[in-house]
């Protein structure tokens, strides 16, 4: 495989996220290669919908799609099973030299895909095709779809409608083409001082942890696929510095996968992980509970996307030492805690908070938050409120 993709990782592609993904401070008073991934549960309703229905099934057929010249270069759009898309400004002489790449999940329901320098992108700085495509992302590009007789339609920020073509190119053999092969797999790097951990889940969920995952600075869970074998990460929470959009190349080997970039290449160990997949709504259905160490009361209540945490001394003076708001989500069997507002008693770190879900029924849930140390840690394990 020709790894000519990028001369240059634009600067915006790498991008400390902001305090409230990793931690807030609070003192008193304050070619047919194409594979499918993504969330399904943000992609399914809107895919089934009446106007998207048949835009979808046609993408289906052609997942690697040209919409022709544009930036003195190819428009390929390529599209996953489950949501996921990606933009790629391809040579027009070797389709294997490209020179910009935009990646996103997305629904589609009304037909419309939107890409812009909010979403994770690379290009290839001084070259003109790059440099062309940076320039309109920075506006926004709109795909606008329609389908006229059997035929798939594209509108590209509402000039024109023109008949999308299939695009193809050759599988290499030696690279991950599907990323089926993905699911349920753990990769991992060790370099002696510094260690990274991908965890691969069904719906194109993933984790990535650092060393043992005691760090508060390095995490990372989103979204992947696999689009002109390119392993595409799109990261929705993190801590510390990350890539906004991860692009390699993955050479398969013997019980392992080379990551290969265009500056880099770092060899990865598969193995198998048992995942056991929670049903993430039960976490609605009730108000938890639970004690600390240090005799605090702690109550919890989450919402579809939000959540409310507080741990108060106890029922007889009834102080409250700590209060969180923020978004929660479950990647996988892992459950992200962010923290949007953050009010203590005294100065203290509110961390994103995450770890494995170990188990969740109604009546109570156990996860491994990371975070061991802080005074103030939400507890691992939860008991659902009792009614009357």
């Amino acid at each position: 495989m020709i790894l000519k993709n990028f001369s240059v990782f634009s600067l915006a592609s790498v991008m400390m996220f902001a305090a409230c993904s990793s931690d807030s401070s609070s003192s008193a008073n304050s070619e047919i290669d194409s594979s499918s991934s993504v969330s399904e549960k943000e992609s399914s309703s809107s895919q089934a919908s009446e106007s998207a229905g048949p835009i979808w099934e046609m993408m289906q057929e052609m997942p690697n799609m040209d919409l022709g010249e544009r930036y003195g270069a190819k428009l390929w759009l390529s599209a996953g099973k489950n949501g996921f898309y990606s933009l790629w400004i391809v040579d027009t002489a070797n389709s294997e030299t490209t020179y910009g790449t935009v990646a996103k999940k997305a629904g589609i329901s009304s037909g419309e895909l939107q890409f812009s320098s909010a979403d994770g992108f690379v290009f290839a700085k001084g070259f003109q095709p790059g440099d062309s495509f940076l320039k309109e992302l920075d506006k926004g590009i709109s795909l606008r779809f329609s389908v006229e007789d059997s035929s798939l339609m594209v509108s590209i920020n509402g000039e024109d409608d023109f008949e999308v073509g299939k695009a193809t190119r050759k599988i290499d053999k030696d690279y991950l083409s599907r990323s089926d092969s993905l699911v349920g797999k753990t990769l991992e790097w060790n370099s002696g001082d510094g260690e990274s951990v991908y965890r691969f889940y069904k719906n194109g969920e993933y984790v990535r942890l650092f060393g043992d995952d005691s760090d508060e600075n390095q995490f990372e869970a989103g979204y992947y696929d696999i689009h002109r074998q390119h392993l595409l990460t799109t990261p929705v929470h993190s801590a510390g510095k990350v890539l906004t959009l991860g692009n390699f190349a993955l050479k398969i080997g013997s019980g392992e996968y080379t990551f290969e970039s265009s500056d880099n290449s770092e060899t990865y160990t598969v193995s198998s992980m048992k995942v056991s997949y929670p049903d993430a709504a039960l976490l609605t259905q009730n108000a938890w509970e639970a004690e600390s160490n240090d005799s605090l009361k702690w109550t919890l209540e989450m919402k579809e996307n939000s959540y409310v945490i507080a741990g108060k001394t106890g029922l007889n003076d009834n102080t409250t030492k700590i209060r969180r708001v923020g978004d929660w989500s479950v990647f996988g069997d892992y459950l992200v805690l962010t923290v949007d507002t953050c009010q203590a008693a005294k100065q203290v770190n509110c961390y994103m908070e995450r770890g494995q879900i170990l188990q969740l029924k109604e009546s109570g849930f156990e996860f491994d938050n990371f975070d061991t140390k802080s005074e103030y840690a939400t507890p691992r394990e939860w008991t659902a409120v009792e009614m009357e």
